[in-house]
C-alpha cells in the first residue's frame, strides 16, 4: 500500500509539472535551475525587515560593515551590490523556497507592454540633461546634487494590485547614471530614509518593475517620519485616484538649489529641503475633463498635517524648481491645468 500511495504521488507531481510547463521554453533547464538556485542562495531569499529604509541606531554598526564592503565594490565595477544579510531567523523551509520558486515563479506578474511614458507627461528636456530611462519611469539625473531633479512615470489602477515585494530587495546604484550614481553606503548612519520618488508600492503588479524602483538613481535624502508619514499617505491616495481613474501621469522630485546640506561616505549628496508632486490625469480618447493638482511639502515631520494643506498650482512648482511641466500638452490646456489645483476635483467621487 505504501509504495502505491508514493506510485500516485509521483503520477500526480508529473502531471502537474507537465501542464505547469507546457509550452514553456527547456522545462527541465528551467526546473533545475529554479531547484538548485534554492540551497546556492539561502541569503539572498530571506527577507530584510525594512529594506527601503535607513539603518535604525540598533543595527548601524553592522550595516556600516555591509554598506563599506559592497560600496567599495559597487565604485569599483559599478555593478548591482550584493549586500549580506546577517539574520536567517524565521528562514522558509527548502520545500517553501522550491514551491515558491517553481510554483509561483510566473505569479508576479508580466511586465506590461504598454507602459511608454508619453511626450506631454515629461517635462520640457533640454540640451545637456542627464536623461534615464527604465522600464517603468524617466528621471532627469543631478550629478551636482546626487539626486533626481524629476521622476516621471505612468500608473495604471492595474500596477497597483498583485504580490511583487519588497523581499531581498536591495538599494543599488544606477549603471545608467554617465559618472555614477549615488550609493547606499551614503545614506547610512545620517538619520534619512532612502527615500523613494517613485514609490516600490505603485508597481505590486511585476516584480521586475518594482525591482527597478530601487536604483539609487530614484532616491533621496527625506527625514524618516516625513518619509513614513504624509509622503507615504500622498503616495498611497494617488494609488487609489488611478485604481479609480484607470491611467495618471505623475511627475515627482526634490526642489534643488546651491547651498544645500549634504550626506554622504562616497559622494556629496544633497538633502533637499523641499519635495513636491504632480498627478494630472489626461485621458483625450475618453472626452473626459483633464484635471492636474500638485503637492509641495517641507522635508520634515509633519505630525497630524492634512495632504490637502500642501496643495498649489503647478505654475507655483514650476517657479520653486525652474522646471517646466507638461511642455508639449496643447497650450491652452498646459495654460488652463497649471494654474489652478482643486482639493475637491480629485476627492469627489467620479
Amino acid at each position: 500500500m505504501r509504495s502505491n500511495r508514493i506510485i500516485l504521488i509521483l503520477i500526480f507531481f508529473c502531471i502537474g509539472y507537465v501542464l505547469y510547463y507546457k509550452d514553456k521554453a527547456g522545462p527541465i533547464e528551467s526546473f533545475w535551475k529554479t531547484v538548485t538556485s534554492v540551497f546556492k542562495s539561502k541569503e539572498s531569499d530571506v527577507e530584510k525587515k525594512n529594506p527601503y529604509k535607513a539603518p535604525e541606531p540598533d543595527n548601524e554598526a553592522s550595516a556600516t560593515k555591509d554598506d563599506e564592503k559592497n560600496d567599495d565594490v559597487a565604485t569599483a565595477t559599478n555593478k548591482k551590490q550584493t549586500d549580506k544579510q546577517e539574520s536567517t531567523k524565521d528562514e522558509p523551509s527548502i520545500f517553501d523556497r522550491i514551491k515558491d520558486k517553481v510554483f509561483n515563479q510566473d505569479s508576479q506578474g508580466e511586465t506590461p507592454t504598454d507602459n511608454e511614458i508619453p511626450a506631454f507627461a515629461l517635462p520640457a528636456i533640454h540640451k545637456g540633461d542627464e536623461i534615464i530611462k527604465h522600464k517603468n519611469y524617466t528621471l532627469r539625473y543631478e550629478e551636482e546634487y546626487e539626486v533626481p531633479a524629476w521622476v516621471a512615470y505612468k500608473l495604471r489602477g492595474e500596477y497597483t494590485k498583485g504580490i511583487a515585494n519588497r523581499s531581498g530587495n536591495q538599494f543599488i546604484p544606477d549603471r545608467k547614471v554617465k559618472d555614477n550614481s549615488a550609493l547606499t553606503g551614503d545614506y547610512s548612519n545620517t538619520g534619512y530614509d532612502r527615500g523613494h520618488m517613485l514609490p516600490a508600492g505603485d508597481f505590486k503588479c511585476c516584480q521586475e518593475l518594482m525591482n527597478e524602483t530601487f536604483f539609487m538613481s530614484n532616491i533621496c535624502p527625506q527625514v524618516p517620519d516625513f518619509n513614513r508619514g504624509i509622503w507615504e499617505n500622498i503616495e498611497a491616495r494617488v494609488r487609489g485616484w488611478a485604481v479609480r481613474d484607470e491611467e495618471l501621469f505623475i511627475v515627482t522630485g526634490p526642489i534643488l538649489r546651491k547651498g544645500l546640506p549634504t550626506i554622504g561616505r562616497y559622494n556629496n549628496v544633497a538633502v533637499p529641503e523641499f519635495f513636491y508632486k504632480i498627478v494630472l490625469f489626461y485621458q483625450p480618447k475618453t472626452g473626459k475633463t483633464p484635471r492636474a493638482i500638485a503637492f509641495l511639502l517641507p522635508n520634515e515631520a509633519l505630525f497630524g498635517k492634512k495632504m490637502n494643506n500642501y496643495v498649489l498650482s503647478i505654475d507655483e512648482v514650476e517657479k520653486a524648481t525652474g522646471l517646466d511641466f507638461f511642455a508639449k500638452l496643447p497650450d491652452d490646456l498646459e495654460t488652463k491645468l497649471e494654474a489652478k489645483s482643486e482639493w475637491d476635483a480629485w476627492t469627489k467621487i467620479q
